[in-house]
């Protein structure tokens, strides 16, 4: 009888394990341009820090990234980044996920924002978090704000007189 109760399918025990498993919690904390995109000739690369909170006693892995971006009305990124991190046990761990933005199409952006003094963007994605038994457990993120190209410059110590 014991031998049959520790047969059951795996699936049976996906209401335990959803309980005793806690979803993470993910935020955008930063979004970083590499370099002087005003003055880049080959892709230009964004970096996203995201924050990973990970409310259980054990650590997780995250299996992969997916991403979008939009500046104005132009998407300017799509992807995914598959490299596997550790995130702690009860704390918070700071993913950095580089992001290639479509060299042509952020261009096109550069110049609705330097036409409009500033514009929308707008980050989406979801992490993917590798949970016992259940597998990946995809956990949503969005960002969104305005774009200033005189506060970039200004961060990139570029100024004008």
């Amino acid at each position: 009888m014991l031998f049959g109760a520790l047969c059951l399918p795996v699936s049976s025990c996906r209401p335990l394990l959803r309980e005793v498993f806690k979803a993470p919690k993910v935020r955008v904390v930063d979004i970083g341009i590499a370099g002087n995109p005003f003055q880049s000739r080959g892709p230009v690369e964004a970096i996203l820090h995201l924050a990973v909170n990970n409310p259980n006693s054990y650590a997780l892995t995250v299996a992969g990234v997916a991403y979008s971006a939009t500046v104005g009305t132009r998407r300017v990124a799509d992807g995914e980044r598959t490299e596997e991190i550790r995130i702690e046990p009860s704390g918070e761990t700071v993913v950095k996920v580089p992001v290639r933005l479509q060299t042509d199409v952020f261009a096109d952006a550069l110049r609705e924002v330097l036409a409009a003094r500033s514009l929308s963007y707008e980050f989406n994605g979801s992490v993917g978090i590798v949970a016992p038994v259940v597998g990946v457990v995809r956990v949503p993120f969005s960002r969104t704000g305005t774009i200033d190209p005189m506060d970039i410059l200004r961060r990139k110590g570029i100024g004008f007189n």
